[in-house]
């Protein structure tokens, strides 16, 4: 029985940058105790992965269950703590591609401490009529250093955006505001943590942002594979792994549908066609050669045609 085509889940991305950077905390030990050989080859961008893994979380806790009953030896923490993984990953990639020129701590911590300080007073004006938490508004106000507060920009970002609708009508702020502190408290906290010794114990310990990223994404990419296979012996008489993105550690393959039919029928007729002519060269050739020798009767490769760069390998 064929496998039904996989489901294509919406997108989900880390709402909440303070999550991602407590989930980093969290999960650093995990990555700090990784080899060499832990690492794998990850052949998806970071910010898709992530996705992918958030946009399953769901269907996967729906069978902890199932997974706990039936498969006693599997790891079923990577279940569990798989979340935190993607989140950490999220954020070591965030931390590794932030350009060095938006890095300054200064100009970053000046910027922030002015937009705070105005989005604070008008969140303690609307906390006073009871239009947001009070508490949530007095916690924020005690912070104190710059990783605070970058930490507060996200906060009163995140404060206002939940009780919007509500209150977008009755302050000065402006939307824009709201996205400037989100994005700058993000900035701020890659900032702090390129600079080791500078801001709080919750800069990384892991120092060089390629190798944080590296082990982050290997981490969450192993922890979803084993996921992936439970949910595949589950679900393999109903068409195994269907509901999930395919795994991370899949390379992709690199031919396009269309100019492989046209390579096919110029290989019948024996002249080139126009789609195989547009092709890159290296492309194209491989695209009459499958055609050729799937029109001999021969098995094409399981191999993909072309290897797309790693995100991360050992």
């Amino acid at each position: 029985m064929a496998r039904p085509p996989k489901a294509a889940p919406a997108p989900v991305l880390p709402s909440s940058p303070a999550a991602a950077l407590a989930a980093y905390g969290r999960v650093e030990p995990k990555l700090l105790a990784l080899g060499p050989e832990d690492l794998v080859t990850v052949y998806v961008e970071v910010p898709r992965a992530v996705s992918s893994v958030l946009s399953a979380l769901p269907h996967l806790r729906e069978l902890r269950e199932e997974i706990v009953r039936d498969l006693p030896n599997h790891p079923i923490e990577m279940l569990d703590e798989l979340e935190d993984y993607a989140l950490a990953a999220w954020y070591a990639d965030l931390l590794y591609s932030t350009p060095a020129n938006e890095l300054d701590t200064k100009k970053l911590t000046d910027e922030a401490g002015t937009l705070r300080e105005g989005l604070l007073v008008a969140a303690e004006a609307l906390a006073y009529r009871d239009l947001l938490d009070k508490q949530r508004v007095a916690d924020i106000r005690k912070g104190k250093g710059h990783m605070d507060l970058a930490s507060d920009l996200i906060a009163l970002a995140e404060l206002f955006r939940g009780s919007w609708d509500k209150v977008r009508a009755k302050t000065a702020v402006e939307d824009q505001e709201l996205e400037r502190a989100a994005d700058l408290g993000v900035r701020l906290l890659a900032a702090l943590a390129s600079k080791p010794g500078k801001g709080s114990s919750a800069a990384p310990k892991i120092t060089d942002a390629a190798d944080r990223r590296a082990r982050a994404i290997s981490l969450v990419a192993k922890a979803y594979e084993e996921c992936r296979r439970a949910v595949a012996y589950l679900r393999w008489h109903d068409g195994g792994d269907g509901e999930l993105a395919p795994s991370l550690l899949q390379k992709p393959r690199g031919r396009r549908p269309n100019a492989e039919k046209a390579a096919a029928a110029a290989a019948a007729s024996g002249a080139p066609s126009e789609a195989s002519a547009k092709l890159p060269a290296g492309e194209a050739s491989a695209a009459t050669d499958e055609a050729s020798a799937n029109a001999n009767g021969a098995l094409a490769s399981s191999e993909p045609a072309n290897d797309a760069a790693p995100i991360a390998s050992a």
